[in-house]
């Protein structure tokens, strides 16, 4: 009677598939190591334009005082704009 062996690569088929399955995992991790540096980089993009934003509006409502406090010189309102009106 003849005995047939397995063959060679099958014993090296869990040590193959554990290596892969450990490629996989460090690549999938690298993928999501990536996508997060990505998200902080945009995060800090968002927060930069969002000062930025904040500035212009500061600026802009600076100015709108000023020109309603100069419109308010040149033409009081209240009581004397109504008696002058009739």
């Amino acid at each position: 009677m003849s005995t047939k062996s397995a063959p060679i690569w099958l014993a090296w088929l869990p040590v193959v598939t554990t290596l892969a399955l450990i490629a996989g995992f460090l690549l999938s991790t690298g993928g999501k190591i990536n996508e997060l540096a990505d998200h902080e980089r945009r995060l800090s993009a968002l927060e930069t334009r969002r000062e930025s934003d904040a500035d212009k509006l500061d600026k802009i409502n600076e100015r709108t005082a000023r020109i309603e406090a100069k419109l308010e010189v040149i033409l009081p309102t209240g009581g004397a704009t109504k008696e002058v009106a009739r």
